[in-house]
């Protein structure tokens, strides 16, 4: 016999795009729209990457802040700011710190620089990086210049192999082929 509780509707998750999400203990990602002070003393942030182009953005006290400043362009020379990310996450991190990486959206600069932070400081490949980050929030999507520095520095960095193919085929534009199956990849059901 159905009850009262069985047609309520469920309240859906909250959007990743307003979240702050967790990839590693000591890593989070988010877009700016997430930020407050509250919820960054909440969840403990030490550290904060401001990818942002915002003139004017959230400084919380007590928390130190990289700055890289940058366009969500694709012709915005990222790779510059790689290693850099990569070892203000790691002082965090060896510090007994959080660092969080932002963007605008959360969806392109944060999740390329968070992606390859995973690269540098833990070996990942690219592609496990991008599985990582996107199974903490599915909705990032780097830009196709973002992808083509990111798997550039990778080959730099292991013998002139990528774990990611841009595709072309009949489509306009290239693509990563990790879009091809990306919910069987982050769910791990890809074959």
């Amino acid at each position: 016999m159905a009850t009262a509780s069985d047609h309520v509707p469920k309240t859906p998750p909250p959007s990743k795009l307003f979240s702050i999400c967790e990839i590693r203990p000591y890593l989070y990602i988010a877009g700016y729209g997430a930020l407050s002070h509250k919820k960054l003393k909440e969840l403990g942030i030490t550290h904060a990457v401001n990818a942002t182009n915002i003139l004017k953005t959230l400084q919380t006290p007590g928390i130190e802040y990289l700055d890289v400043k940058l366009d969500d362009d694709e012709a915005a020379n990222i790779q510059l700011h790689f290693e850099e990310v990569a070892e203000f996450v790691q002082t965090a991190k060896n510090n007994g710190g959080k660092a969080l990486i932002y963007c605008a959206a959360g969806i392109s600069r944060s999740a390329s620089l968070s992606m390859m932070t995973l690269v540098i400081n833990e070996g990942l490949t690219l592609r496990n990086a991008f599985i990582e980050v996107g199974r903490a929030r599915p909705i990032i999507a780097p830009n196709l210049g973002f992808w083509r520095q990111m798997i550039a520095y990778e080959q730099a960095h292991n013998g002139g192999e990528s774990t990611v193919v841009l595709l072309k085929g009949g489509m306009r534009k290239s693509i990563p082929d990790v879009y091809l199956n990306k919910t069987a990849l982050l769910n791990g059901t890809a074959s």
